[in-house]
Parts: C-alpha cells; sequence; structure tokens
C-alpha cells in the first residue's frame, strides 16, 4: 500500500470515528474508540500540565525560595553572605536554579523550577508506575496517587522544597532503571548505570532524603539483580555501576558534608517541634492520604505473597522491600533520638506507598473495566477502565488543587514586586558590605535576591547551626526591644521608654521550651500598684517618672535596675525593679523594691501572657505556683514561680494573669523554666541595640507596614535609623 493509500485510509477511519462520537443521541458511543491509550495520555497530560498550571498562576513567597535562590549565586560567580556556606545545601537543585538564571529574572527562574521539577515528579511517578506493572494504567494512576490523592507531593512547592522533589523525582527514575535492567537486552548496562547515576543525583539533591533513597535503592538494585537470569557472577558484575555512584558519594560525604555534618543532627529544638509526632500530623492532615497508604500496604501483602508463592521476584516483592527499609530508617531515626526534620521525611517515606497503591488502583479500575464490558457489552474492558479513571481524577482535582493554594497562600508575601523593587532600591543606595534588618521572609528574599547579609528572627526549629541561633535573637534584639538580656534559659527584654531618660516600664520574659524561645510573661505598668498601708492605692508605676537605667555586667550575671520616682503631698516615692540572669541558671530573677516616708503595706505586680500561647493552669497556692501554658510543640511550657522568703503571694486572676503580692517594701520573685532543652542554644550576653547596629553594621532595615510598624520605627528611630523610601506595603529605613 503506497503513502498516498494510507493516509487516505487513516483520514476516513479518523472521520468515522469523529462522527461516531458526534452522535450525541447514542450516549455510550465514546465506548467504541477500540484503543483506550490515547485518553490514558490526555489524562496523563491533563494531571501533570493542570497541576502544574495551578503552581505556575500562584505566587510563591516561602522563605525557602528566597534561600535556593541565596545558594544558586555561588554558581553564578557572585556572592554569598559571608556566614552562609555554600556547601551546606546539595549541589544540584542550585546549580540547576543558576543556569536559569542565566537566561530568566531570579523570580521568574525559582518559580519556572518549581514548575519543571513538579512536572518531573509527575513524569518520574508515571515512569515508575508503568516499568513496574508494565501497563499504562497504572502508571497514570501512581501520578494521581502522588500529585491528587496525597497533598504531600503538591505541599512541596507550597512551601518551597524543591531539593526533596528532586530526591525524589530521582528516587522514582532510579528505581524504574533498575526494574528495566533486569531484563537481558542491548541497553541493559545503559539501564543500570541510569539507575545508578539517578540514585547519585538524588543524594547529591537533598540530604536528608538520601537517608532513606540510598538504602531504598540498594536494596532494590540487589532484588532487581537477583531477579536476572544471569549466572551468579555476571549478577554481581551488574552491581559495578551502583559500587562506583556510592564511592563517588563517600568522597562527597567524607570532604564536604562530614566535616561540620553534626551540626545537622544537633538541633536542640527539632524534636520538640519537628519529631516523629509531627510526620504523623503530617501524614494524617489531607484525609486520602491514610487510605493511599493504607491501600499500598495490603497491595503490597497480597501482590508479594502470590509472588513468593510462585518464588519470583516480582514488582510487588521489589516494593515491599523497598517499603520495609523506608520504614525501617525511620524507625531507626526515631529510636535513636535522631535530631532531623521529620515533616521533611513525609515524601520519601510515601514514595513506595504512592507506588504500590497506583498499581493496586489499576488493577482495581481494570476489573470495573471487565465488569463494565460484561454488564453493558459495549466498547472494550481498557476503554471502560480509562473512563473510571477520568471520574477518579475529576472528582480528585479540586481537593487537591484548593488544599494547595490554601498551604501556598499561608507562605505568600505581601506584595512580590515591591519587595523585588525594594532589593534593587537597597542595592543601590546602601553601601555593598552593610546588613539588611528585616522580618523572616522578606530577609531570606533579600539575601538571594542582593547577596547581601540578612538579619532575621529564625525558629531554632528550623535551624541547624549555631551561628543562625546567635544572628536570629540579634534581630530579635533589634526588632522588639530597648535592650536584652539572655542566657541558656531566658530572654528578658526591655521595653517602652518613658521620659527623657528612655527609662523601660514592662519586661517581656521568653523562656527556653524545648529548646526555642517562646514568649510567655510580661509585666504591665498600669496595673503596678504601690499601697498604703490601709491597703488602698498610694500610686501607680505610671505615675511616676523614671530615672536612668542601671546596667550590671558580669561574667556569671547580668543584672539591669529601673528606678521611677515622684513627690506626693511633700512626700518621696521610690520604686526599684531589677531584672538578673545568671549564667546557666534555669531561673530568673526579678527583684523589687518600694521606698516611702508614707507608711506602706506593699505593693503589687500583674503578670500577664506575653505572646499567644494563654495561661491553661495555675497549680499551687501561697508563695509559690506552677503555671502551665497552651501547648506548643510537644509538650506544654511551664513556670514555677517562687517568692522567696514567703513574703508575698501568688495568686491567679479571672482574667487569665497572674498578681503578685508584696508583703513589705521587698520582692524576690523567682522564676524558673521547666521545660527547657538540656542543650542551649547560646549563652548569657546582654543585647544592646546600638551595639548589635555597629557590630553587625546594618545599613538598612525593610519593615512591612503592620499594626507594630510604628512601634518598631520609633525604636529604630532611637537608633538613627530614618525613613527613606516606601514601595508598596514596605517602607525602608537607613542608617545616617
Amino acid at each position: 500500500m503506497s503513502v498516498i493509500e494510507r493516509l487516505a485510509t487513516t483520514t476516513v477511519t479518523f472521520r468515522d470515528r469523529w462522527l461516531r462520537l458526534g452522535r450525541i443521541g447514542r450516549y455510550a458511543a465514546w465506548l467504541e474508540w477500540p484503543e483506550p491509550d490515547l485518553l490514558l495520555v490526555l489524562l496523563l497530560g491533563s494531571v501533570v500540565v493542570g497541576c502544574a498550571g495551578v503552581l505556575a498562576t500562584t505566587q510563591i513567597g516561602s522563605g525557602d525560595y528566597g534561600q535556593w535562590l541565596m545558594t544558586s549565586r555561588s554558581y553564578l560567580g557572585v556572592g554569598i553572605p559571608a556566614y552562609r556556606a555554600a556547601w551546606a545545601v546539595p549541589p544540584l537543585v542550585p546549580w540547576a536554579l543558576a543556569v536559569l538564571q542565566l537566561f530568566l529574572q531570579p523570580t521568574v527562574a525559582v518559580h519556572v523550577m518549581a514548575v519543571l521539577l513538579l512536572g518531573g515528579l509527575g513524569a518520574a511517578a508515571y515512569a515508575l508506575g508503568s516499568t513496574l506493572f508494565e501497563t499504562r494504567l497504572a502508571g497514570l494512576m501512581t501520578c494521581v496517587a502522588a500529585l491528587l490523592l496525597t497533598d504531600r507531593y503538591m505541599d512541596l512547592f507550597a512551601f518551597g522544597g524543591l531539593l526533596q522533589a528532586a530526591a525524589v523525582i530521582f528516587l522514582w527514575l532510579a528505581v524504574a532503571a533498575l526494574w528495566r535492567a533486569r531484563r537481558r537486552g542491548p541497553n541493559e548496562w545503559v539501564w543500570w548505570s541510569v539507575g545508578a547515576w539517578c540514585l547519585g543525583a538524588g543524594a547529591l539533591a537533598h540530604t536528608g532524603t538520601s537517608a532513606i533513597s540510598l538504602p531504598s535503592g540498594i536494596a532494590v538494585a540487589i532484588l532487581c539483580c537477583l531477579a536476572t537470569t544471569r549466572p551468579g557472577i555476571a549478577r554481581l558484575q551488574r552491581l559495578v555501576p551502583i559500587g562506583v555512584v556510592l564511592l563517588l558519594l563517600a568522597a562527597y560525604w567524607w570532604t564536604v558534608v562530614l566535616p561540620d555534618g553534626a551540626n545537622l543532627v544537633s538541633n536542640p529544638a527539632s524534636l520538640e517541634y519537628r519529631g516523629f509526632g509531627r510526620l504523623i500530623e503530617s501524614l494524617l492532615d489531607y484525609p486520602p492520604t491514610a487510605p493511599v497508604m493504607l491501600l499500598g500496604s495490603g497491595a503490597v501483602l497480597v501482590g508479594a505473597a502470590f509472588e513468593l508463592r510462585r518464588r519470583r521476584i516480582g514488582a510487588y516483592v521489589v516494593v515491599g522491600a523497598w517499603m520495609s527499609v523506608t520504614v525501617a530508617v525511620t524507625v531507626t531515626a526515631v529510636l535513636t533520638s535522631t535530631s532531623t526534620d521529620y515533616p521533611r521525611f513525609s515524601t520519601p517515606l510515601l514514595a513506595p506507598f504512592v507506588v504500590a497503591a497506583g498499581g493496586a488502583l489499576a488493577s482495581i479500575l481494570s476489573s470495573v473495566g471487565r465488569w463494565a464490558f460484561a454488564r453493558f457489552r459495549r466498547g472494550l474492558p481498557a476503554t471502560w477502565s480509562a473512563g473510571a479513571a477520568l471520574a477518579l481524577v475529576a472528582i480528585s482535582v479540586p481537593p487537591a488543587t484548593g488544599a494547595f493554594v490554601t498551604d501556598a497562600n499561608g507562605y505568600r508575601l505581601p506584595d512580590v514586586a515591591s519587595l523585588i523593587q525594594a532589593a534593587d532600591w537597597i542595592n543601590r543606595n546602601v553601601p555593598p558590605n552593610r546588613a539588611v534588618l528585616a522580618p523572616a521572609r522578606e530577609g531570606k528574599w533579600i539575601e538571594g535576591l542582593t547577596g547581601r547579609s540578612g538579619l532575621f528572627t529564625n525558629a531554632v526549629r528550623y535551624s541547624f547551626r549555631a551561628d543562625e541561633w546567635e544572628r536570629s535573637l540579634v534581630a530579635d534584639a533589634l526588632l522588639r526591644s530597648d535592650v536584652a538580656f539572655a542566657n541558656e534559659f531566658f530572654f528578658a527584654r526591655m521595653l517602652d521608654p518613658t521620659g527623657v531618660e528612655n527609662t523601660p516600664r514592662r519586661v517581656a520574659i521568653s523562656a527556653n521550651h524545648g529548646g526555642e524561645f517562646v514568649d510567655l510573661l510580661q509585666t504591665v505598668p498600669s496595673s503596678t500598684t504601690m499601697l498604703r498601708a490601709d491597703g488602698t492605692t498610694l500610686a501607680l508605676l505610671t505615675d511616676l517618672s523614671g530615672g536612668p537605667p542601671r546596667q550590671t555586667v558580669s561574667y556569671s550575671e547580668d543584672a539591669f535596675t529601673t528606678a521611677w520616682s515622684t513627690v506626693l503631698h511633700g512626700k518621696a516615692i521610690t520604686y526599684r525593679q531589677t531584672i538578673v540572669v545568671t549564667r546557666d541558671s534555669s531561673t530568673l530573677e526579678l527583684r523589687a523594691s518600694l521606698s516611702s516616708v508614707v507608711p506602706t503595706s506593699g505593693f503589687e505586680l500583674e503578670l500577664r501572657p506575653s505572646g499567644s500561647l494563654p495561661i491553661v493552669g495555675v497549680d499551687g497556692g501561697g508563695s509559690q505556683a506552677t503555671v502551665s501554658f497552651a501547648q506548643i510543640g510537644s509538650r506544654p511550657p511551664a513556670l514555677r514561680l517562687v517568692i522567696a522568703g514567703g513574703k508575698g503571694t501568688v495568686t491567679a486572676l479571672p482574667d487569665g494573669g497572674l498578681g503578685i503580692r508584696a508583703k513589705g517594701d521587698q520582692l524576690r520573685l523567682l522564676i524558673t523554666d521547666l521545660t527547657a532543652a538540656p542543650s542551649p542554644t547560646i549563652g548569657l550576653q546582654v543585647l544592646q541595640p546600638a551595639e548589635l547596629v555597629k557590630r553587625y553594621d546594618v545599613g538598612a532595615v525593610l519593615l512591612p507596614r503592620d499594626a507594630v510598624f510604628d512601634a518598631r520605627k520609633s525604636r529604630l528611630g532611637r537608633l538613627g535609623f530614618r525613613v527613606a523610601e516606601s514601595i508598596g506595603p514596605y517602607t525602608i529605613l537607613v542608617r545616617q
């Protein structure tokens, strides 16, 4: 048959099929299409392209995206902050991001990178499912299970988990290539090599994921090697590429990762806030995830039992071994109390479950297709299965994409375009060696866009290096205090200075709770009351004028004393308050004294929650009490309050505060931290904002105009910062 005749025949066939599809009266005419593969391809494309389209049209704002821009600067030959180590992040994703920036603007490049990785996840899931179970339907269902039936993989792109996404892609491709390599053929060695190098690439994409992907990949490689029909020596030779890659990775880890790698597992707050419990929560937050895991587990148990009964190493045996190694690594990390980021383990942990669930869904849909064909005697069983797959996709798309958009919006910046303009303005108007003080999310983006040193508060649980903890504390002191004291257990901030002496009136106390400083208590100046002998109010702290604050600093103890005084009816009244923090002591001391010519019966203080955690319990009575707050992390913070010598009382107030009553003119209130981490993040120090500005050479401050803008602008104004520019929701202050 000539080419023209073939073309004519194809045209007539296509016309006839199109006409049949156009007969609206025959509602099931589309089932007569003889080849369902086209529908599967269209479904796969719609899932991957649709999810990528949602990501492409959703604003990304997570600080992690800014951090990846920062790490990519090294591969572009431009500077990064001196305290940032380029080697601290595996090189694969930053290098690829640097390549994209040769052609695109940085913010566009990181967005495009995310879209490409999402497409890669869908393609890798399809490749693995279709290779393991040898049907296109299984590949499609694996993709659907990954991107639609669980939110863990789409969530990677909400918070900026590009490194984990790349690591999972290479893990899936490695397993697919190794399974394909078990077949004899001219490309056998090619597939073994592809599997080995994909396994290595995954380890160079994300260090945490490699703890699971490497042992899993080795287990899969051994099973695939045993599944071949070659003799023993020839089988072992197939593992040579894996061995070469492992040797290269060992050299990389020995020379680059291990010298400072202990920091990655020494975070004192990680287990408290991001431990195994958070992993379980992340797997159960989105309802369909648990059924996917149950379906995958059941499929492995049933499928592996049939395969082992036949004495063959099949797809379910391989996935079962992969699943067992993954769970074993996770359980080992939990039992050894490894301080790692467990919520980030969810994607590599889910990987074999998703693949097994994809195979199980394909089997279920195939059975549905056969039943429908037997019931209606129309179309083909495979076409009915493809139609059922279409229905499953249609049902799962809205909740999956809606959940992603909701999560992404939680990380979004107020205005990305304005932030880019602000970064450009800072580069043009502030000397290049000066740091920028900013909120955490904006600070990370400033680092990535400008390469400047950034000062921003970053929770200890998200940081794995001591210099990050120190810089975070400095940023907190600059933005939220007029002077601050800290030791291993407490961070006390002096606030609300008044008068020409700038005497702080309020004290805010944060305590080490599981390695993280958590805002717990603060004094209330308007409720600090001096009492006459008959118990009536003599004066309030707000009625008194502040004198020069006095600071005492030594190796073992730091103290900050403030004094206020006034004259009532010719009688002088003086109230003094001292905050004392001691090196390596879990007790902070608040001393107060009242001196007056007028007879007094003592004075009263009020302590209220200083953060978002309310007081939920006050146990005890008289001169001591144990105060519990709402849970954060794995347990609630708790403080013990004791009035030394029993010269006073601690009572719970009806509105949720604490009343402290001093019996006499002296008070020593001892506040003990009961829930601190055994390993501290900082030591005893005084944080004077004026000195910190000089030490870190802060040249500019980026502030969003929010509820605390005026207070922070006023505080920074006393340090010499003046408003220089306003761009969108941001104001830039510059130090003259």
